[in-house]
């Protein structure tokens, strides 16, 4: 049975904290990536950024809203409000990185990414072994990976 350690990308791209974002949109724009790893000085991983991120970072604030019933004024949406404004006035990689990542183990069963990219709606899977990054699984990996076993 196929694992993660046999179909992921042994050498996923990567950038530091402290990474400039405008450096980190032109590595997307010239290698045609979706997805950079973001990691400390001691190549642990901290975080990923995809092209949503860089998309979302550029898109329109939206302003929260309030309603009032019974003379309270109940706020809506203003933690979006505030995640949005956050991404915005990012300046690094660690200020835009999305930090809650799905990780698998190098001997993860093919059939178990398939489920987990499926039910979570990840499209990368950091495979690391202890503290170590030792590649990326995406779902275009897993779709050659199914493609090949029919």
């Amino acid at each position: 049975m196929l694992t993660a350690k046999d179909i992921m990308n042994t050498n996923p791209e990567n950038c530091l904290l402290d990474t400039p974002i405008n450096q980190v949109m032109k590595k997307f724009a010239e290698k045609r990536m979706d997805y950079i790893l973001v990691v400390d000085e001691d190549g642990r991983l901290s975080g990923i950024i995809t092209e949503s991120d860089l998309i979302e970072q550029q898109a329109s604030l939206h302003v929260p809203t309030a309603i009032t019933i019974f003379d309270m004024i109940l706020p809506i949406g203003e933690e979006k409000f505030e995640h949005e404004l956050q991404r915005l006035q990012a300046l690094t990689a660690e200020e835009l990185m999305s930090t809650d990542l799905k990780t698998v183990s190098p001997d993860e069963p093919l059939d178990k990414l398939a489920s987990l990219m499926g039910d979570q709606h990840i499209h990368h899977l950091p495979v690391i072994s202890g503290d170590t990054v030792e590649g990326l699984v995406s779902k275009h990996d897993v779709i050659r990976a199914l493609a090949k076993r029919l």
